[in-house]
């Protein structure tokens, strides 16, 4: 007696590697292809995170609450800001950049968020917007006249140093 011919759909060789592995190489590679791309998301945002934080306003306005004594008294010591501010920051082709940032502030006593918005034209900041609005609504202008004078000057070391400051009775 012979034996019936071989099926038509089945090759004699075997099947190939994807016929013999499907199931569980599409799930690996589904699996594998979300976390790059999670692991992208997650890099780019703290990459802008950082540069962010780098940024000559953020820097400046951080400086500026540091120095504030009424934003000290209210909020207490060391200031710290949120990891992930909200904004945006823009080079132009000529030159001219752009910072807009909201960013959370707090301190042991306190809690508010810092508005900070910086133009730099010809290597000079301008920062037209800067204050912390406190909790129940309170705002601290960060702002100055003469920004170049402000970046030289603290008002808590100046209180400090004169040895009249309300801060330090209010903390020790």
């Amino acid at each position: 007696m012979r034996q019936p011919p071989p099926l038509p759909f089945e090759s004699p060789a075997g099947r190939g590697w994807w016929a013999r592995h499907w199931r569980w190489a599409m799930p690996l590679g589904i699996v594998a292809g979300v976390v790059l791309l999670g692991g992208g998301v997650a890099w780019s945002l703290l990459r802008w995170s950082d540069a962010a934080h780098a940024s000559a306003p953020l820097r400046e306005a951080m400086r500026r609450a540091n120095c504030s004594v009424e934003l000290v008294a209210a909020f207490g010591e060391p200031l710290h800001a949120d990891r992930m501010p909200i904004g945006n920051m823009q080079t132009q082709l000529n030159g001219r950049h752009d910072v807009g940032l909201i960013v959370g502030l707090e301190g042991p006593h306190g809690a508010g968020t810092l508005f900070v918005q910086g133009t730099r034209v010809d290597g000079a900041w301008d920062y037209p917007v800067m204050y912390v609005l406190g909790e129940e609504e309170h705002t601290f202008d960060l702002s100055a006249l003469d920004d170049a004078e402000a970046a030289q000057e603290c008002a808590l070391a100046q209180c400090r140093a004169v040895g009249d400051c309300v801060i330090d009775s209010l903390t020790s």
